[in-house]
């Protein structure tokens, strides 16, 4: 396995490298849609300028990084169109202007046509000053949706992750291989990598909670992350994409299950979840750039990680191996109780925006939150070796 090979790099991680902040000139009006949406979000114009675009031709676009900033800009401007007033106002056809480039560009990448992690995350970062390193307060959004410091400092925590992530792409190749080849004292060596890996993603994830108010994330900045379609959805059946489709077609919203991080290493020390769950996951590989799912398909057929470590006799190679999960189970741990803070307990105040009440306690995926996240914990729990298996 190279990772080349899967569009990752041990420096970016699944992050693109250096992406594009503007588009050529023939597509102005999507920059000019994109860059001012929060404020025509907020005057409620979003439509009325979109309603007066034409249909820009898509196969003007050149080269990978433009296909990943049109999608990243369309994906934006729709998900503004749709939720501009409320899940009380949603239109129930995606006017052609946005629906069939956003359509017909999804297809060449193979990211799906909704708001999806591989957008606000992926793609959607530059630094304030060139010279200085990827910390958190030298990251910015390219686009983001209202919300302010806050929209950006959650977009921005969450791609300070999928850096801190990325050296551990190597280190799990090369465990791979080290298991295969019996080298135990190298397989040691990158499960102490791994397991430092996912330590920092959970203290950068603390980071959440210094200039991300709950209010805000989940009144401003959450409903545009939603997707249509589904028990709960103000249109179940889904959106109507004019001059793709004449039936309505449902997608699931942002996820942070979209992230390839997590699905990396749940393949690589073969954590399986219970069948609904499970479904759920592979469903939102879907949403991923084609290059990454394949990444971790090939490290869940390749990986024979556990195996070895089951057969093994070293202990120290097994309490290694069990300190990766205990770090994966941790970080899960914490992951619940931000999303108790931000979705749960932010659903149930008096003062809650009444605007977005279908999205209620449901993940912006589709997911029932809580029950979905303890059964993932959970599931990791049951791989540490040493507890009957």
């Amino acid at each position: 396995m190279k990772l080349e090979d899967f569009y990752v790099c041990e420096e970016f991680g699944f992050m693109l490298p250096d992406p594009l902040c503007t588009l050529p000139d023939y597509f102005g009006q999507w920059n000019y849609l994109a860059e001012n949406l929060t404020s025509l979000i907020l005057q409620k114009r979003i439509r009325e300028e979109v309603d007066k675009m034409p249909v820009l031709d898509h196969n003007k676009l050149k080269g990978y990084r433009q296909l990943r900033l049109a999608h990243l800009q369309l994906s934006m401007i729709s998900s503004g169109y749709i939720w501009q007033d409320g899940d009380k106002g949603v239109p129930k056809v995606l006017p052609e202007c946005l629906a069939v480039p956003w359509y017909k560009v999804s297809e060449k990448i193979g990211i799906k046509p909704v708001v999806c992690h591989p957008d606000i995350v992926l793609c959607n970062w530059t630094l304030l000053d060139p010279q200085r390193p990827r910390t958190l307060e030298n990251l910015r959004c390219l686009y983001a949706f209202p919300g302010g410091m806050d929209t950006n400092w959650f977009c921005m925590v969450t791609a300070r992750m999928e850096f801190d992530f990325a050296p551990a792409t190597k280190y799990i190749i090369d465990a791979i291989q080290a298991a295969d080849t019996e080298d135990t004292e190298t397989l040691i060596q990158n499960l102490i990598s791994i397991q430092q890996v996912i330590l920092q993603m959970k203290e950068t994830l603390k980071n959440m909670h210094e200039l991300v108010s709950a209010e805000i994330f989940y009144d401003t900045l959450r409903p545009f992350l939603s997707g249509w379609g589904g028990e709960g959805s103000p249109y179940p059946e889904g959106l109507i994409y004019e001059g793709i489709s004449e039936e309505p077609i449902q997608m699931s919203g942002g996820s942070a299950a979209q992230s390839s991080t997590l699905q990396c290493l749940d393949a690589a020390f073969g954590v399986q979840h219970e069948t609904s769950i499970q479904k759920f996951l592979l469903k939102m590989r879907d949403h991923m750039p084609n290059a990454h799912k394949k990444f971790i398909e090939t490290i869940s057929e390749k990986s024979n990680i556990r195996t070895y470590v089951l057969k093994s006799d070293d202990e120290s190679l097994k309490q290694c191996f069990n300190q990766v999960l205990e770090a994966m189970i941790d970080f899960r741990s914490y992951h619940l109780q931000v999303v108790t803070k931000y979705v749960v307990i932010m659903s149930n105040r008096q003062t809650r925006n009444q605007e977005f009440e279908s999205l209620s306690k449901k993940g912006t995926g589709g997911t029932s939150l809580l029950p979905f996240l303890k059964s993932i914990r959970q599931s990791t729990t049951e791989k540490l070796v040493g507890q009957g298996n």
